[in-house]
Order: C-alpha cells, then structure tokens, then sequence
C-alpha cells in the first residue's frame, strides 16, 4: 500500500497534466482519482508488461474518454429535451469549439494555443501531447492509449499536419 502511495504521488502531476488536457480543469480531478481507483482496483492483475507511468496512463487515457463520452450524451440528451420544448430556447455552447473571433482575442499565447488544440479531434490531440508535452515514444503512446504503434505513427503525422493548416489559418496569437 506504501508503494501505491508513493507511485500515486510521483506520478499525479503527470496524470494531472495529461488528464486537464484531455478533458479540461472542471473533470480533471474527477479523472485522476477515477484512474488510480482503478488502477487500485487492478493492480493484483497488473504483470509488469509495461511500466507503472503508461500503464496509468492508459488507465487515465480511459477514463477521460469515458468522461467525455458522458459529457457528449448529456449534450445530446439536453437537445432532444429542447426539441420538445418548442418554445425553449437553450444557449450551450461547446467551449472545445472557439470561433475565430475569441482566439484573436486571446491576451496569453498559451491559451491562444491551447484554442488552437482543442480543435484538433481528440485521438490527434492526445496523440501529439503524449509524444511532444509528456515526452512517451511511440511505443509508450500506443500502450497508454490501446492502438498500435502504426496508428499511432499516423495519428501524429495526421495530427501535426491538422495543426499546422489550424495555425497558418488562425496565424500567430490568431492574428493572421
């Protein structure tokens, strides 16, 4: 119990970064104690085929994608509701989804890009912040996030190249 203890806090910065750019700050506690639940949980079956760090990764991996699964029904849900309620009128915004005009308007690069990211789809956006933020190898990324080794090459291929037509539109600070 003395060594969970200690992985859990060697590693929940990593965890936390991780899971805040996969889901954003209001579920990323939500996603760190999910994740190390179940990694308490499965540790008995856990063989050592990989390390601690992607093996908990994966498992954080997991449980943002199941959060934003969550998230996206209850979007739905919220509008089937409001086409019932034909006089209704519902204002949800998807704050992963930023228009132009807030992006210009971004005073702090590191939100600017954080804008830019977050329109990437979510396996690209994973994908390039294990490799270039967290510093995983390919083979790291595939074990955390449950694909191979030669999706993974893709998703980072595709990925940068996604990112670089975001920027050349959006230009520096959203100023083109």
């Amino acid at each position: 119990m003395e060594a969970f203890a200690e992985a859990f806090e060697s590693l929940r910065p990593a965890l936390y970064a991780v899971a805040g750019r996969l889901v954003g700050p209001n579920d990323v506690d939500d996603v760190v104690m999910e994740t190390f639940l179940k990694a308490w949980q499965a540790l008995p079956r856990f063989r050592g085929g990989c390390s601690l760090k992607t093996w908990l990764y994966r498992i954080a991996h997991n449980c943002g994608v199941d959060i934003l699964r969550r998230r996206d029904r209850r979007k739905e849900q919220s509008l089937s509701q409001g086409e019932e309620d034909a006089g209704a009128e519902m204002d949800l915004p998807d704050l992963r989804q930023r228009g132009p005009d807030e992006i210009v308007g971004a005073q702090d690069g590191a939100e600017w890009v954080q804008a830019v990211l977050q329109k990437l789809p979510a396996e690209h956006r994973a994908t390039l912040l294990l490799r270039f933020a967290d510093g995983l190898s390919c083979r790291e990324i595939a074990a955390a996030t449950g694909v191979s080794v030669g999706t993974v090459l893709s998703r980072l291929f595709y990925g940068k190249r996604k990112l670089r037509r975001l920027i050349e539109r959006t230009g520096v600070n959203g100023v083109k």
